[in-house]
């Protein structure tokens, strides 16, 4: 399999995660928060993520560089303890169980959290420098960070804004709709083309 077929397909990855994702926001609403129905959405989505979003760094990798990469390693590790901490609520039964408790618990939330905001903010910053997606995907993760502060119990819309962010930019990724500078490398190179069609 060649990185145009991998990228493609990572795309595809990224795509189903933001279905899943957004998919969250109905199963609070209908079923509840903490629900079962949310949680197995919410699980499916950030293993999906966690596999996923490497591809938005190779798509614009020669534009934002290490930075890029830290940024999207960082969200990685936001969604694999978030992964963490869905799987706890869901193995405890969901709503109206004793959700676990305990400092590796506390650290874990704060460092999913920090890898994923702040990972999220570097890489919108990053992905309206390097002009790689177009600008509305950038808007769209703006969006995303700006709901989580909606006054709505349980944050119900904030993970459907999420997983609009990622449709936007699979969907971007997948019908090739990028845009990128001249390249050096083969590598690069095989980029372009595969983005050029």
């Amino acid at each position: 399999m060649n990185e145009q077929s991998v990228i493609k397909w990572l795309g595809m990855i990224c795509m189903v995660a933001g279905i899943a994702r957004m998919g969250m926001t109905p199963a609070s609403v209908i079923w509840g928060s903490d629900s079962m129905q949310e949680l197995t959405t919410g699980l499916i989505a950030c293993i999906l993520m966690s596999v996923g979003s490497i591809v938005l760094y190779m798509v614009q990798s020669r534009e934002t560089g290490i930075i890029g990469f830290l940024t999207i390693l960082a969200i990685i590790i936001g969604n694999i303890l978030t992964t963490a901490m869905l799987w706890s609520q869901f193995a405890a039964g969901g709503a109206g169980t004793v959700q676990p408790e305990g400092i590796l618990v506390n650290i874990t939330r704060v460092f999913g959290m920090i890898g994923f905001l702040g990972g999220t903010f570097v890489f919108m910053i990053l992905t309206w420098i390097a002009k790689v997606f177009p600008r509305w995907v950038p808007f769209l993760l703006l969006i995303m960070m700006f709901s989580m502060f909606l006054p709505i119990a349980d944050n119900k819309y904030f993970a459907f804004f999420w997983g609009l962010s990622y449709v936007g930019m699979a969907y971007c990724i997948w019908t090739r709709r990028l845009s990128n500078a001249a390249s050096g490398s083969q590598r690069e190179h095989n980029r372009d083309e595969w983005i050029a069609g």
